[in-house]
């Protein structure tokens, strides 16, 4: 599967529940494109105007992609200017409660100290102690040749979206 196919299949997949931007930029870095995830659930008294609880949850998504081998220097880089960037991202409403930010990089292979840094790799920040909530950041390879995603252990959860697009190859 080529590059361009896995992320237009990745970008169809994310559409219905994601809201995705094309053709963006982060720092320096240009992405095909990156997916932001909204949700907010309450609880209320009789009207909606008698709030008793709010929260609310965001998950973003920025995808890179590299035509050749995927190097720590690459992942320096990238994780660099994903972590300086995640500010301008995070909302400061007071429901707030939970961001991930994940960024993926989508090459045909990676070396084996590029894939180590990037299971290493997690950054969890507590926004006013806890009381607004935290973000979490994660990054992920997605080897095309060999069609398998390497990532923390923790983000799992959220990754499992890059795999979908090889299942669908397959059909």
């Amino acid at each position: 599967m080529n590059i361009n196919k896995y992320i237009h299949n990745l970008t169809t997949i994310l559409t219905p529940y994601f809201n995705v931007y094309r053709d963006e930029k982060l720092g320096t870095l240009s992405l095909p494109f990156y997916a932001h995830y909204h949700r907010r659930d309450e609880k209320y008294f009789m009207t909606k105007k008698s709030k008793i609880w709010a929260v609310e949850n965001e998950q973003f998504i920025f995808v890179w992609q590299k035509e050749n081998i995927v190097t720590k220097e690459d992942i320096t880089q990238f994780s660099q200017t994903f972590i300086n960037h995640v500010p301008n991202y995070i909302s400061n409403h007071q429901d707030h409660m939970s961001t991930v930010f994940i960024g993926a990089i989508v090459a045909p292979n990676a070396c084996d100290e590029a894939i180590k840094e990037v299971k290493r790799f997690r950054k969890l920040q507590f926004i006013r102690f806890g009381l607004h909530g935290w973000l979490e950041c994660y990054i992920a390879i997605i080897a095309l040749d060999s069609k398998q995603l390497f990532t923390h252990r923790k983000a799992r959860s959220f990754t499992h979206v890059f795999e979908k697009p090889f299942e669908e190859d397959v059909r």
